[in-house]
């Protein structure tokens, strides 16, 4: 809650008792308030836009030491800005045909720290705090909900504008990888017949390369390198450097790494020279 200073009689006032002091305490002079917080004076109706000020601790901060003091957490905060957002909204629109007293009570609304933001209880509290007719209290909130309704489709719009600009992105990049992926990939080729037998025209395709890979060899040399075993993940990356650099290519694709996880869990419990414990691979030690 925002707290002034009357410069006139120097009696400090709550924001939404500021009109209540100048038709009573005040009476005759015009508005002429100064912020308890942030010091600064405000004259005539300049004090309803002042809705929030520095705390204490961050006006006291020292910045120069390198402390910036964080604002009180206020999960509502955030909702009665918006509330107040709506206000500013429907008293600067010219769609809105309002009669005087509805209008003025949207202006008193501004200066309110704690708007209801349900039906019953808006109109009881427009009704009420401000002595207005039950009708033209309806007539407040009907106005409220519609430009809140125009607010909750204009976010919809937005938000559905960016997922589709999302999507067109995430789909060239995809296109994109999938280009990359089709260069790595070696073409196929024809296959010829010579005397009755069919032969490749050209050295075998990747996906036949693993088949040349001396897979338990690799294993064994790795392993071997390891006097208190290895992890079987740490085994299978190292193993993966070995093989991509076998096939010649940078990094696999999602076919060929599945195949390369298949013969890696293979070939690892076909090994006679290993022993996978739990999680760890060892070198298996013969008994003489």
């Amino acid at each position: 809650m925002v707290f002034f200073t009357c410069n006139i009689c120097g009696e400090s006032v709550k924001k939404p008792a500021v009109e209540k002091h100048y038709q009573q305490r005040c009476r005759g002079n015009n508005k002429n308030v100064s912020c308890m917080d942030c010091l600064k004076d405000f004259y005539g109706e300049e004090y309803v836009a002042h809705i929030k000020c520095i705390s204490e601790a961050e006006k006291y901060a020292s910045v120069s030491q390198g402390f910036v003091a964080k604002g009180p957490k206020n999960k509502n905060a955030k909702k009665q800005e918006s509330w107040m957002d709506i206000i500013h909204a429907i008293l600067d629109s010219q769609e809105y045909d309002m009669s005087p007293p509805v209008r003025d009570a949207f202006k008193r609304l501004q200066s309110v720290d704690n708007v209801p933001r349900k039906k019953a209880k808006f109109e009881n509290y427009v009704a009420n705090c401000m002595r207005m007719p039950r009708h033209q209290a309806t007539q407040v909130w009907d106005i409220l909900e519609k430009e809140l309704d125009k607010m909750k489709r204009a976010k919809e719009e937005e938000i559905a504008a960016a997922k589709k600009q999302n999507k067109t992105q995430n789909g060239h990049t995809e296109e994109t990888k999938t280009e990359v992926a089709d260069e790595h990939e070696p073409a196929k080729k024809k296959a010829k017949k010579e005397n009755g037998v069919a032969v490749e025209s050209t050295p075998a395709a990747v996906d036949e390369a693993p088949a040349q890979f001396d897979w338990q060899a690799q294993l064994t040399k790795l392993i071997g390198k390891q006097d208190d075993g290895i992890f079987v993940e740490k085994l299978k990356k190292k193993l993966l450097k070995k093989y991509q650099k076998h096939l010649a290519i940078d990094e696999l694709n999602e076919k060929q790494m599945n195949k390369f996880t298949k013969k890696f869990d293979k070939h690892l419990k076909r090994c006679e020279g290993l022993q996978i414990d739990g999680d760890l691979v060892k070198q298996r030690h013969i008994k003489t």
